[in-house]
């Protein structure tokens, strides 16, 4: 099942980083926003040690990020910095038993629907119109019980995305970085942070690229194909941004 891992509306996007020393107030934000906390910023260079491309092997081994995971979404899989605020042990139980339960759900709806088979010919007998009837009953009672459980899978994913724009961190998908969302107050090596105008978006990145009407704004990584740093609006104010890799899918 794909996820934008999250991203927000879900909501949740992608994130991007450079290294570069911290100014207290960032100038390119309105008054509400946040002073930042981190010692370096984010660009499409990276964030801290952290770079686009990175395998994931690579990536933890840089020592920006915890040890352990903050959640998986099939395939992929969050991790939070070294320094940010440890996940819910608990849910994160809750939520691997959710989604191995959800997994077998999924499988046992598609097997039984590869069972069903074509329908009987025109003469076929009574028992294979019965039989051909009794595999679609199992079908969609598979089918029933695998889409019940796809309303709690959309919750759970949601507060994923949720923790992982209010704490920052990085997503993978299998060994590939998918996004990488910053830390909170942290801004831009050009002073881009939370509560930003458009325009002094514009003003700071000429090239940056209106992709969804106002509400994204796109900065492509050089040499990454696919890889940009993205900014999303709310009201016309910036209300997160993250390197995202289009090509890093959920499985």
């Amino acid at each position: 099942m794909n996820n934008h891992g999250g991203l927000k509306a879900v909501l949740v996007a992608a994130v991007a980083l450079a290294t570069v020393s911290c100014t207290p107030e960032p100038s390119s934000g309105s008054g509400d926003q946040q002073p930042a906390t981190q010692e370096k910023h984010f660009d499409v260079t990276g964030f801290g040690k952290l770079k686009p491309g990175m395998s994931k092997q690579d990536a933890l081994a840089t020592g920006e990020l915890a040890v352990t995971g903050a959640g998986k979404t099939g395939t992929c899989e969050d991790y939070r910095y070294q320094n940010g605020p440890a996940p819910d042990a608990k849910k994160l139980a809750d939520d691997a038993e959710f989604e191995l339960k959800y997994a077998a759900a999924q499988k046992a709806a598609d097997d039984a629907e590869a069972a069903v088979g074509p329908a009987p010919g025109a003469n076929a007998g009574a028992a294979d119109y019965a039989a051909h009837a009794e595999r679609l009953a199992a079908s969609a009672e598979a089918s029933a019980k695998a889409t019940e459980l796809i309303a709690e899978s959309t919750k759970r994913i949601a507060e994923r995305a949720e923790a992982r724009e209010a704490n920052g961190g990085v997503m993978f998908a299998g060994d590939k970085i998918r996004m990488i969302v910053p830390p909170p107050g942290a801004t831009t090596a050009k002073k881009i942070g939370k509560g930003a105008t458009v325009e002094q978006l514009k003003a700071a990145y000429p090239n940056v690229v209106d992709s969804e009407a106002g509400k994204k704004f796109e900065v492509p990584v050089p040499d990454q194909q696919g890889v940009a740093l993205n900014f999303y609006f709310t009201d016309g104010k910036l209300e997160t941004f993250l390197l995202f890799n289009s090509a890093a899918k959920c499985g």
